[in-house]
């Protein structure tokens, strides 16, 4: 039987993310989601690269992760040591320096088609993280 669930929160690390509206089904093990993940990771993506959410260590794994991509293949996507994707993520909790956020926030845009201003001063984050970002995955 489909229904649709009030909130799922955290997404892919993210505790700030939560999706209402998702659709669920019941089965012998409880409730499953009914909404593709790549979708649902794709919705989040869009929504930390265009709401100029503050890029930390947890936002590049996020991020990285939703494309596919390992630590190698994107740091040489990024022109960057994969030591230095690994010491980002081993700080979900710090955030890049501005001339970072600013490549990895365009990088990611590219990649998920999220159209961004050129100006540098927009490609970087507000000052502080949200403390919920709802996104309604119907």
């Amino acid at each position: 039987m489909k229904r649709w669930k009030e909130d799922v929160k955290g997404l892919g690390g993210l505790d700030y993310i939560i999706f209402k509206n998702v659709p669920m089904r019941e089965s012998k093990w409880g409730d499953v989601i009914e909404m593709d993940a790549g979708l649902m990771e794709k919705l989040a993506a869009d929504a930390v690269i265009s709401k100029r959410i503050p890029l930390r260590g947890r936002e590049v794994k996020f991020l990285r992760k939703a494309l596919g991509l390992t630590f190698e293949k994107f740091a040489t996507a990024i022109d960057i040591s994969d030591s230095t994707v690994f010491k980002w993520e081993a700080k979900p909790d710090e955030r890049l320096h501005q001339i970072n956020e600013a490549a990895v926030r365009s990088f990611f845009a590219e990649q998920f088609g999220v159209e961004m201003p050129g100006k540098f001063s927009e490609l970087i984050g507000t000052e502080e993280s949200p403390d919920e970002l709802v996104l309604k995955a119907s």
